[in-house]
């Protein structure tokens, strides 16, 4: 998977304030769109698997080649709409056995509402990215024909929790505002 991740630093100078900050706030994605969400907010589990990451995730997450990863997605819905599509990745190691553990546990419920809840949990970084809706970033995601068309900004958290550290993708399918472009229009 080859995207162009932005540090913070250089999305805060490619984008117009409200959409930086819309993108790189640091609180519970999950809290955000339950908060903006009018009806019923679910999350809809995609799938929970066991995959080898890509070298880059595997680096991030300082594992062995060998080492397989627990791989999560859903979608953070509202009305059954889908506002946010979220994809999760654990190193499948001895000494992350509890947090994998919880995580499969979760079934429909948001890993926001495991590690925002704990005030050991902490965000390490964040990068941001804009990427087509075609990109094999969405393989399981079931984006609409109308949908592949777009561009969508993702964000990639990494996490530390128990002493594990974990990836979490976010991509803004249908979340309030569709940000602009980076290099777009920043005075």
């Amino acid at each position: 998977m080859t995207i162009n991740w932005l540090t913070l630093e250089q999305a805060q100078r490619q984008l117009e304030p409200d959409h930086y900050a819309h993108l790189a706030g640091n609180g519970s994605l999950t809290r955000r769109v339950r908060n903006a969400c009018s009806g019923e907010f679910s999350v809809q589990l995609i799938q929970h698997t066991i995959i080898k990451a890509e070298p880059l995730e595997r680096q991030i997450l300082n594992l062995a080649d060998t080492t397989d990863v627990i791989s999560r997605q859903v979608f953070l819905c509202c009305d059954q709409h889908r506002k946010i599509y979220a994809h999760t990745l654990v190193g499948l190691t001895e000494s992350n056995r509890s947090l994998t553990g919880r995580i499969q546990a979760l079934g429909a419920q948001s890993l926001g509402s495991l590690l925002f809840r704990d005030p050991l949990a902490r965000k390490i970084r964040m990068h941001l990215a804009l990427i087509s809706g075609t990109d094999v970033f969405f393989k399981n995601a079931g984006l609409s024909k109308r949908q592949q068309g777009n561009e969508f900004w993702v964000r990639r958290n990494l996490y530390e929790y128990e002493g594990c550290e974990l990836i979490v993708y976010e991509a803004y399918i249908d979340f309030l505002l569709r940000p602009a472009s980076p290099g777009a229009v920043r005075g």
